[in-house]
């Protein structure tokens, strides 16, 4: 029988303000896309510092109506890393372009810009950087190479959301950046994302194709094949109600990862390390760690759960192997077989992560 969990690897946490904005929304009799809605993406995109943002049902929903923005299509190319969570290639799949993967930075997990350059080709439309668990890519030297090749930069800020580098959000950068509200996020809507732009023809696009690519001036008159992607205001309404707390989680969960930083760096695993004048969200405290799954079973033994973020590269999903037959990214293939997520929620105790810490050491020492 499995050991019950008793130090969870992640927590929503949701109070009072929450509630009475749902039910204020339940009782506004106005619960589609409305006046919630825009008022969420007007407070998003001022926290951001864009001119634009849009929101959509999912970070899913966010990245597929990116991509579909710029005209991304057959005959194009987009680099993903090749350590990314599955919505970003299948983003570039829903296009029907070119899924063109590239290493990532043996320290900081994010895509290696000297990697990228290895893969650019005439047919590269696209750069598609992940900010792995909160911490920024490279985005200065993304930047300018995207800008030196005449290349569109998206950012995946599902995970970064108030995250800064060089003093500037993750979601300020690119052409176009994309966040997520799902549950267990810094910021949640329970379900729902966010497109983050300056360019005002790539957000009236974006507006159009979340709603079915309905004439905004004519109803049932549709000028594109466009989607389903709204969010609803009761999903804005949660979200509203949290935007006031983001600070104070970031703080709080910025504590709990330097906690870990101290208590675990006598040991002999990888730690997450930031780039200069980079701030994380610390959506995820990951570790490298020799002999994963049986330090993962031994924690699990005693009640604490965790994760692998993420099991498989890219070029090792089922749905991939194909298109990838014979590629060899050996640091996103290390990465996944050692990685290992730690818990970290708000709400923790210190003396909960203590233990998390004293369990690790002893799994370490007794899986070597």
């Amino acid at each position: 029988m499995a050991t019950p969990v008793r130090i969870p690897w992640a927590r929503p946490a949701f109070g009072e303000a929450e509630i009475a904005s749902a039910v204020a929304a339940l009782h506004s009799n106005w619960l589609t896309m409305g006046p919630r809605v825009a008022a969420f993406e007007q407070q998003l995109a001022a926290l951001a510092g864009r001119r634009y943002a849009v929101a959509v049902s999912s970070g899913t929903a966010a990245l597929d109506l990116a991509l579909a923005a710029l005209g991304i299509g057959p005959g194009d190319e987009v680099i993903v890393p090749a350590m990314a969570y599955i919505a970003a290639p299948n983003a570039v799949s829903y296009q029907g372009a070119r899924l063109v993967l590239a290493d990532v930075d043996p320290v900081t997990w994010t895509l290696d810009p000297a990697e990228v350059v290895r893969r650019i080709t005439p047919a590269t439309r696209a750069l598609l950087a992940l900010d792995y668990g909160g911490a920024p890519a490279h985005h200065e030297a993304l930047t300018a190479l995207a800008e030196a090749r005449g290349l569109a930069l998206v950012v995946d800020a599902a995970e970064s959301l108030g995250a800064c580098f060089k003093q500037r959000p993750t979601v300020a950068y690119g052409k176009v950046a994309i966040t997520s509200f799902h549950m267990v996020k810094i910021l949640t809507s329970i379900e729902g994302g966010m497109i983050f732009t300056d360019d005002q023809a790539l957000a009236e696009r974006v507006r159009l194709l979340r709603n079915q690519g309905e004439d905004p001036q004519q109803k049932y008159c549709h000028l594109a094949i466009g989607n389903n992607y709204r969010l609803s205001d009761l999903h804005a309404a949660i979200g509203l109600a949290q935007i006031p707390q983001l600070e104070a989680r970031l703080a709080e969960r910025a504590r709990l990862a330097a906690r870990y930083q101290a208590c675990l760096a006598h040991l002999p695993i990888q730690l997450p390390c930031l780039l200069p004048s980079a701030t994380s969200t610390w959506f995820l405290y990951s570790v490298l760690v020799p002999n994963r799954d049986n330090v993962q079973a031994a924690l699990a033994s005693r009640g604490i759960e965790t994760r692998v973020s993420w099991p498989l590269p890219v070029h090792w999903q089922p749905c991939y192997q194909a298109l990838a037959l014979g590629s060899c990214f050996p640091v996103a293939e290390h990465m996944a077989a050692h990685v290992l997520s730690l818990p970290l929620y708000l709400g923790m105790r210190d003396d909960e992560q203590d233990e998390v810490c004293a369990a690790l050491e002893d799994a370490l020492r007794m899986c070597l």
